[in-house]
């Protein structure tokens, strides 16, 4: 305790000594000083720039010029924070709506979560499962890319622009092909049933 004491107290003192040693002092900016016989009758003509310059620290200097001021630029409705949080509660309205998943994940059971085998059997149907929904959604996408691209070359958009549109459209069906090739269960996953 007594040692806690002592170290804060030689802070406490080492502080002290620095601030007095770097405190600026009078005698660093002298102010002119003046005879007391005249100093009664000259009080009056004591420039500005004598105080000034007897300051610490010095003071910005004087400008003369008239200030200029800009109005700022209209940004939109004055609302307050709080008025502002409650808009976005809901969201902001110009995002796209979110899609949610309609089908319920499917969830292991106790016994699958007991025995390893069993959860890899369970793993194996959630990932056949992903990779039919993959071949599917891109039976969906593939013909709209294609017609994407045809719209952009008919519009003429810039060859490069159309590029990244056929790289795309390359990218997923590679994908799907190399998902029907891995898993042959998948053949006809994408496949839309016969119309009746």
């Amino acid at each position: 305790m007594n040692k806690a004491i002592f170290i804060a107290a030689s802070v406490a003192v080492t502080a002290g000594l620095l601030a007095w040693q770097f405190w600026p002092s009078t005698q660093d900016n002298p102010v002119p000083q003046q005879p007391a016989s005249t100093a009664a009758s000259t009080t009056a003509q004591v420039r500005p720039e004598q105080v000034r310059a007897a300051t610490w620290p010095p003071a910005f200097p004087e400008r003369n010029d008239e200030r200029k001021y800009v109005p700022l630029l209209p940004t939109g409705p004055e609302l307050s924070a709080a008025q502002s949080l409650l808009a976005t509660r809901d969201g902001d309205p110009r995002t796209p709506p979110m899609q949610h998943e309609q089908s319920a994940q499917e969830t292991p059971s106790a016994a699958e979560l007991a025995d390893p085998k069993a959860y890899q059997q369970f793993e194996a149907r959630q990932n056949t499962r992903l990779y039919a929904a993959y071949v599917q959604a891109a039976d969906e996408e593939i013909p709209r890319l294609r017609e994407a691209i045809a719209r952009a070359r008919d519009m003429g958009i810039p060859p490069a622009d159309i590029a990244k549109g056929e790289e795309k459209l390359r990218r997923i069906a590679a994908m799907q092909a190399q998902l029907r090739n891995e898993h042959p269960e998948l053949q006809h996953a994408g496949a839309k049933p016969p119309m009746k």
